[in-house]
């Protein structure tokens, strides 16, 4: 009997230490204990994120900028729009054309404006030293950090080789150079280019060429590299990526594309005083002649050019550069996030494409961040005007604005 009751008091206490066990695992399965205080502050505290990063630690594919290419400097970039006049903000949307150092930066000081284009002219005769010195005085009388930018496409176009004792020949066109050299060789001519220019002071190439004329007589053709679009997509990839880590930025030019226009057109349109007119459909010039602006786009180049030609079948009533459309095509077809900016607006008199408006302001109501100008006074005038009477939306110039700044910062042009 003794013993029947110890067995049995062994057993409940087994029994007891069994049930103990099983109600704690139910208790921490459905019911977990609470972390303390100290403990959910470390653990459920987020991580403070880099700038311009989600929560997964990658670029914010939406941020203020809109995703695009300038978007880590667009916070920096709109904290000095907001300190920014009206003044300074139309400056801010002109790049003038100019032939004289001096004159540009008595006018860049005056006008503030974005930058200068300057031509052969203002290095005719002048040795390196002299034009160094003149870049120099002009970025030190700017207020905000200047483009200083050349056309030195080759061949018929340049600003400076061929000038002065620090480029005694002149770069030979892309066209020639890859029938000689095959397109390593045009890739490194442009390489060369960067070199000369960013040691002279230079931060901006308004070129490559990436129109694809496909015969001699067509206006396009000199200046241009090829008609196949494989060859130029490359080569418009290669200056984007490489010519600009050399310190120069390019310009993809002249979208959408001259394609065949004939010389014989193009004199008529220069007698005459009108542009030119392109007739191809809209779906061939999609399907080629936007290939190299889509290959540039991808590899992040920084401008692009748009033409003065008339696209008959995209927009019958406005150049390009004066069509809000075409430039809706050149955001969302194309996918380009870098800056617009027009060929010169003044080399004719494009104000019966200008919906009644002048055409600087034209020219930025249909999206251009930048506009070229050679009668750069008249166009600040007009830009200022039209900002502080509303035809130019402030939500507009501030965006116009803050992508250049934003991407002059990119560039290192702002620090």
């Amino acid at each position: 009997m003794k013993k029947f009751v110890i067995i049995s008091i062994i057993l409940l206490l087994i029994g007891g230490v069994a049930f103990g066990f099983s109600l704690k695992h139910y208790i921490d399965v459905k019911h977990p204990a609470e972390k303390t205080t100290e403990a959910a502050s470390v653990e459920d505290a987020q991580p403070v994120q880099p700038e311009g990063a989600t929560q997964a630690g990658t670029p914010d594919a939406q941020p203020a900028s809109g995703g695009d290419i300038f978007a880590a400097n667009y916070d920096k970039a709109k904290q000095a729009v907001e300190n920014m006049s009206k003044e300074e903000m139309a400056g801010q949307l002109i790049v003038g054309v100019s032939a004289d150092l001096e004159a540009g930066a008595a006018d860049l000081t005056h006008y503030g404006l974005a930058g200068f284009l300057f031509e052969s002219g203002a290095f005719s005769e002048k040795t390196d030293e002299d034009n160094k010195k003149g870049i120099a005085d002009l970025k030190k009388s700017a207020k905000i950090a200047p483009i200083v930018a050349a056309m030195e496409e080759g061949g018929e176009v340049t600003t400076v080789s061929g000038k002065g004792a620090y480029a005694e020949t002149v770069y030979d066109s892309p066209r020639n150079i890859l029938a000689a050299g095959g397109l390593q060789e045009v890739e490194k001519v442009e390489l060369d280019k960067a070199t000369l220019l960013q040691g002279l002071g230079f931060n901006v190439n308004l070129a490559p060429v990436v129109d694809m004329p496909n015969a001699i007589d067509q206006m396009m053709y000199s200046r241009s590299l090829s008609d196949d679009a494989s060859v130029v997509s490359d080569y418009a990839k290669y200056c984007a990526k490489h010519v600009q880590a050399k310190g120069v930025s390019v310009a993809l030019k002249h979208f959408p594309g001259y394609g065949t226009i004939s010389d014989e057109a193009n004199l008529t349109a220069q007698t005459t005083g009108t542009p030119v007119v392109d007739d191809r459909t809209a779906d061939d010039i999609r399907k080629k002649d936007y290939e190299p602006f889509k290959a540039g786009a991808k590899e992040g180049v920084h401008f692009i050019l748009v033409s003065n030609v008339i696209v008959k079948n995209m927009d019958a009533t406005h150049t390009a550069a004066l069509s809000s459309t075409i430039h809706q095509e050149l955001r969302s077809t194309v996918g380009f996030t870098g800056l617009i900016i027009t060929d010169i607006i003044d080399d004719a008199d494009y104000s019966a494409y200008a919906d009644g408006k002048n055409v600087a302001v034209a020219a930025i109501l249909a999206g251009n961040d930048l506009v070229l100008s050679r009668n750069y006074s008249s166009s600040y005038n007009a830009i200022l005007a039209a900002a502080e009477d509303g035809t130019i939306s402030e939500e507009q110039l501030k965006q116009a604005v803050t992508r250049v700044l934003a991407y002059k910062y990119t560039a290192g042009i702002l620090k």
